[in-house]
């Protein structure tokens, strides 16, 4: 199993940055198409083999510093925080932590919180009126994800329709180079 290390995650001072200003030479090469595609995840991942989501966490909670600024949300405004491992055949490539905000559960998106073990993007993408903010990509501290053997590369997006909108952070491990890219040629 998969585990981040919830310490880590609050000490660490890594910072985002907007795709275009990541210095690409610094990610694997397989890597770089996961993290600039516009386009739903779960699609991409549903092509490579059998889909699943492991539900970690999908609760009330306290969103870290920097998804409360992220979303400008007030320091102890309700959050439902909904933590998933994606895995292909069985194999672990993608921890998602989500923070969708009690004043984002409006109109079809109250359905959020009903998804269980299926995959929110797979739900986001379906609705035509949703505007997704720009891509904001960070190399993870090793600390965090102590079970992979190099940093994790991440993105994050804030999906919005209803209120703050929700924020989706996306950790790919490395396992997900091994599988073929979706991608075409890289």
């Amino acid at each position: 199993m998969t585990l981040m290390n919830q310490s880590a995650t609050l000490q660490f001072g890594y910072r985002w940055a907007p795709v275009h200003r990541v210095n690409k030479v610094k990610v694997p090469t397989t890597l770089w198409p996961w993290l600039i595609t516009k386009s739903s995840l779960t699609a991409k991942l549903q092509t490579l083999g059998t889909l699943t989501v492991e539900v970690l966490e999908d609760t009330w909670g306290t969103p870290t510093a920097r998804e409360r600024k992220r979303l400008s949300l007030r320091p102890r405004e309700a959050a439902r925080i909904r933590t998933v491992l994606l895995k292909i055949d069985g194999v672990s490539v993608i921890y998602a932590r989500s923070i969708i905000p009690a004043k984002s559960l409006k109109g079809h998106w109250r359905q959020v919180k009903h998804l269980k073990n299926k995959p929110l993007g797979g739900y986001l993408f379906k609705h035509r009126a949703l505007v997704r903010s720009g891509v904001e990509v960070t190399q993870l501290p090793k600390q965090m994800f102590p079970n992979q053997s190099n940093s994790v590369w991440a993105r994050r997006s804030v999906f919005q329709q209803y209120g703050a909108g929700i924020l989706v952070n996306e950790a790919f491990f490395d396992d997900i180079n091994q599988l073929k890219s979706p991608f075409g040629f890289i």
